[in-house]
């Protein structure tokens, strides 16, 4: 079994993400866009991803009166590049492929779908005091354990 840190995993995302976001940015200026809709359609991506991601309602409905388990013995853990690219997947990929498939037909959204990448990595960042160290977790079943 291989097992993910969260802390690692939140901590190799959010660079990933906001370096995403501003390429894409980027990508909508050289692709047409004027830079004021640009920024501001990256501004209203960037805040909006981040408001809705740090205040998903859904983390209230899940019950955590359930303690991690210890981690099961032979259980190892990914490597960081590993752990990077099952963090990125679906959300930071799927948006990824969405703003490449608007840069050329309507750049603006572009810069939006980019902003939503860099929101989803300031939420990232924003979240990492809360997540603790020692939680890992097996990204096949989303059972957490404790080290």
């Amino acid at each position: 079994m291989t097992l993910h840190s969260l802390r690692v995993r939140t901590v190799l995302v959010a660079p990933i993400r906001i370096g995403l976001g501003v390429l894409w940015l980027v990508v909508a200026r050289f692709a047409g866009s004027a830079p004021a809709p640009a920024f501001i359609a990256f501004l209203v991506g960037t805040f909006g991803a981040a408001f809705l991601a740090l205040g998903d309602p859904r983390a209230r409905l899940v019950a955590d009166d359930e303690e991690p388990g210890p981690v099961p013995s032979g259980a190892t853990v990914a490597p960081r590049w590993r752990q990077a690219l099952g963090a990125c997947w679906p959300s930071t990929l799927g948006v990824t492929l969405l703003a490449a498939v608007a840069a050329a037909p309507a750049p603006t959204l572009t810069a939006l779908l980019g902003g939503v990448s860099a929101g989803l990595g300031v939420a990232a960042l924003v979240s990492l005091p809360r997540v603790d160290p020692a939680l890992l977790v097996d990204p096949s079943t989303r059972v957490v354990y404790r080290r």
